[in-house]
C-alpha cells in the first residue's frame, strides 16, 4: 500500500532521446532540473553505459571533451553530488542511484525502468520478429515506436565523438524502422501508405538504394508504372551525382514489376 501511495508501483521512465527527463508516477525531473550541460552530458552517458562502471577518465571526457579543467577530478566529485542532488525527486527505495567505487562511477537502474533509447532498439528488434511471423499490424505498431523515439533530437547543440556516435545510431534506428513500416504497409494493402512512407525515408537517405527499392514497390503496389520508371530515373540521377549507378537488383526490379522482364526498351531512358 506504501509503495502505491509514493508511486513506486509505477515503472520508472527515463528520457535521453530528445528533452531529458524521468518520470516515476507523479514524480518527474525535468531537463531544466540538471545541472547545466555538463549535467546533462554526464546523466545521458552514464545511461548509455550503465551495463557497467565507467571510468572517471571516461567520464571527464564525456563530459568536458579536451576541454577538461585543471582539477577536473574534484569538479567531476561536484557534478556526480549535483546531479545525485538532481535525481532526489524519482531516487526514493528502487529509484535511481549513482553508486562511486575507486576511480569508477555506476549507474544503478531498478530492474522494472524503461529507457526510452533501449525501447526503440527494442521495439525495432521485436518488428522483426514478427514480421517473419507474418503479424504485420503488430510489427508496424512497433515500427512506430522505434521511429518515433529515434526521430528525436540527441543533446542538441553538443558535440563530441561518443555523441555523434548516438545521433549515428539512433538515425540507422530510424531507417530500419521506416524500411519495416514500408513493408508492413504493403504487406496489409496500404500502398498509398506505404508510397509517403518511402518518399520519407528517402528525404532522410537519398542515396539508400534499397529506399529507392522500397517506392518502386509501393508505386507499383498502386498500379503506378510510369512511376516506378520515374522512381527509377531519381535513382539513378541522385547516385549518379556521387559516381556511382543502381545495382543490377535495382534495374530487375523496376522490369519484374512493371512486367517488362530482361528485354525491351528502357522506358527509363527513352
Amino acid at each position: 500500500m506504501l509503495a502505491a501511495i509514493m508511486g513506486h508501483d509505477e515503472p520508472l521512465r527515463i528520457f535521453i532521446c530528445g528533452r531529458l527527463a524521468l518520470i516515476r508516477g507523479d514524480r518527474l525531473v525535468p531537463e531544466s532540473a540538471f545541472p547545466a550541460r555538463q549535467g546533462r552530458r554526464l546523466w545521458a552517458y552514464l545511461v548509455l553505459h550503465r551495463a557497467q562502471p565507467v571510468g572517471r577518465g571516461d567520464l571527464a571526457t564525456a563530459v568536458w571533451g579536451d576541454e577538461a579543467p585543471d582539477g577536473w577530478d574534484s569538479a567531476l566529485n561536484a557534478l556526480v553530488s549535483r546531479l545525485r542532488r538532481t535525481l532526489q525527486p524519482v531516487t526514493g527505495a528502487g529509484g535511481p542511484a549513482i553508486a562511486g567505487d575507486t576511480g569508477r562511477y555506476e549507474l544503478r537502474l531498478p530492474a522494472d525502468v524503461v529507457v526510452d533509447f533501449e525501447r526503440a532498439r527494442a521495439a525495432l528488434h521485436r518488428t522483426d520478429v514478427l514480421m517473419r511471423q507474418g503479424d504485420a499490424a503488430g510489427a508496424l505498431a512497433e515500427a512506430r515506436v522505434a521511429t518515433e523515439i529515434a526521430a528525436r533530437p540527441f543533446l542538441p547543440g553538443e558535440d563530441g565523438a561518443w555523441v555523434e556516435g548516438q545521433r549515428q545510431l539512433l538515425h540507422a534506428v530510424q531507417l530500419h524502422a521506416l524500411e519495416y513500416t514500408v513493408e508492413a504497409e504493403l504487406a496489409r494493402g496500404h500502398a498509398d501508405t506505404a508510397e509517403r512512407e518511402a518518399e520519407q525515408l528517402l528525404a532522410l537517405d537519398p542515396l539508400h538504394e534499397g529506399s529507392h527499392r522500397l517506392l518502386m514497390r509501393a508505386l507499383a503496389a498502386r498500379g503506378n508504372g510510369s512511376g516506378v520508371w520515374r522512381a527509377l530515373t531519381e535513382c539513378r540521377r541522385v547516385l549518379a551525382a556521387e559516381g556511382l549507378s543502381p545495382a543490377r537488383q535495382t534495374e530487375a526490379l523496376a522490369r519484374e514489376l512493371t512486367g517488362q522482364g530482361t528485354a525491351g526498351s528502357d522506358p527509363a531512358t527513352t
